[in-house]
């Protein structure tokens, strides 16, 4: 694949958004020129361009088309179609893993929206299979990096060099993250002026080239942001760690030979995140569970914003929250297309003490109905106001991709593996406190009669649920072949074959002969 410069695009998306953006600092002027002699002339000129790459983050993996980042709530979920939303045949596809359904059919819902394709659907399926759009970011980062330290830029300190350059290793790092969830072994590429087809790197080696530079830079990056609506949604020394705890913790599922090292390298990383932040992050009151997702609280340690206030809504696909509400939380709406599977909660609730006080039970479901199938059922977890009470609309929350919560648990997994139960109990009932539940006791099993590898896995899903890492965490974990924590398991043939990831899209192919497909969508 020729891996062109995107910088007109770039220059359009700057221009395109005076007056808008993620909240205030994606407010800026239109740029003219993203290259020559006529720019890079100054700091402003740099908050211009690293703007930009933020906004084609946001652009391509939530905004309308662009459906990347939700998928990992509905594939080989515990979501079940109700008595009203059976005919969304694209929830079936993705729960049973009929991807190429998806990008092909041209009956039911592709009938009714067209063909899935992002410039005819909002829903924007075939999207899935071209990571052409991801590396217009990792373009946009690279020409950032081969820019920031020149000599015409006379206007910036050394700071804050050192600060934009960590924001872009991020943003690029952040991106080869979500592609390798996404498809695997991808290219690796860092040179903004490098058109040479590449073949795809193994992800491992792509992960650690992230991460050696992530750990040079990340403490150029502020824990904290003076201005409260810079938090979380800019890069900050937080996002990078959990950044780094999230691909130690991947690479230890697919390097199962250097495991222990990956899990040490996640606790460490878990130290200096809770240990070191100086109170720049806090786990909030879970009365509070509005503020967390509405975005930009002391939670949050990356996001991506939408802000009604300032013109923005995020694609009906980038969060779950269209489906799973009706009045009274949602205007003119009497019924929700989907519910939790029934033995699914249970086994999260049920099973340990009757579920009797965990506040999440009934900050994230309506009662009595947390259990109806007949389209009653509601997920209240994403429940922010609404700009206009229309029908088909998201509430105005954030995409949340990593929050503080997220350092507990992963610390508390990677400790569990290495055989330090004490601590991993103690990581997982600081998040069992909060939502006030009985706490754990017992080392390699809790009271409940769980293993703690399980207990640990059971309270990350009561946790995270409905914020897209469900199937991510299936897949590395490789619980995704068990029937016990998945409706929708894969064999150990398909795994190996690449069922977990997605099809590439053959336009990629075309491109660049180098890029082979995934085994399993041949």
């Amino acid at each position: 694949m020729r891996y062109r410069k995107y910088l007109l695009i770039i220059a359009v998306v700057a221009g395109l958004i005076t007056g808008t953006g993620c909240k205030k600092f994606l407010n800026v002027n239109p740029v003219d020129s993203m290259s020559g002699n006529n720019f890079w002339k100054s700091r402003d000129d740099v908050e211009k361009f690293i703007t930009g790459s933020y906004i084609l983050l946001r652009n391509y993996t939530c905004m309308d088309g662009y459906s990347l980042l939700a998928l990992a709530d509905y594939r080989c979920s515990a979501w079940i179609p109700s008595s009203l939303g059976t005919a969304r045949t694209y929830i079936s596809n993705l729960n049973n893993n009929r991807i190429k359904n998806l990008l092909t059919e041209t009956a039911g819902w592709a009938g009714d929206y067209g063909n899935f394709d992002q410039s005819i659907n909002q829903f924007g399926f075939k999207n899935m299979s071209d990571w052409g759009y991801m590396y217009r970011i990792i373009t946009s980062t690279n020409t950032i990096l081969a820019n920031i330290d020149s000599k015409d830029i006379t206007d910036i300190t050394e700071e804050e060099r050192k600060r934009y350059k960590a924001e872009a290793i991020f943003i690029r790092s952040l991106t080869y993250f979500l592609m390798v969830r996404h498809w695997g072994d991808v290219p690796y590429i860092t040179d903004p002026s490098d058109e040479t087809p590449h073949e795809r790197m193994n992800q491992i080696e792509v992960f650690k080239n992230c991460i050696a530079l992530l750990k040079e830079t990340k403490n150029d990056l502020p824990w904290t942001y003076a201005d409260p609506t810079m938090r979380g949604v800019r890069a900050m020394r937080g996002g990078a760690l959990a950044l780094m705890m999230e691909m130690n913790m991947w690479m230890a599922g697919f390097d199962e030979a250097n495991e222990k090292a990956y899990f040490q390298e996640t606790v460490n990383l878990g130290d200096e995140l809770i240990g070191q932040n100086g109170g720049a992050y806090e786990l909030l009151p879970l009365d509070n569970y509005k503020e967390i997702f509405k975005g930009t609280s002391k939670e949050s340690l990356f996001e991506i914003g939408q802000d009604y206030n300032y013109g923005e809504t995020f694609g009906l696909m980038a969060t779950i929250a269209d489906i799973v509400l009706r009045t009274p939380y949602k205007k003119n709406v009497t019924s929700t297309y989907l519910y939790y599977s029934t033995p699914y909660l249970q086994q999260l609730y049920a099973s340990e003490n009757n579920g009797q006080n965990d506040k999440r039970i009934d900050l994230w479901f309506e009662q009595p109905t947390m259990y109806n199938a007949t389209g009653q059922f509601v997920f209240k977890k994403f429940l922010n106001t609404f700009a206009t009470q229309q029908e088909t609309e998201n509430p105005n929350d954030a995409k949340i991709l990593f929050r503080y919560v997220d350092a507990y648990l992963l610390r508390a997994e990677a400790l569990e593996r290495l055989g330090r139960y004490a601590e991993a109990v103690a990581d997982v009932n600081v998040i069992r406190t909060r939502a006030g539940a009985e706490l754990f006791t017992g080392m390699e099993t809790n009271q409940f009669g769980q293993l703690l590898s399980d207990a640990i896995w059971w309270e990350r899903e009561r946790e995270l649920m409905g914020e897209s890492s469900t199937f991510y965490d299936l897949v590395r974990t490789k619980r995704i072949l068990s029937g016990q924590y998945t409706p929708f398991p894969i064999t150990y043939e398909e795994f190996l074959s690449g069922a977990w990831t997605y099809p590439i899209h053959q336009n990629v192919m075309l491109s660049n002969p180098k890029v082979k497909p995934n085994l399993f969508w041949m």
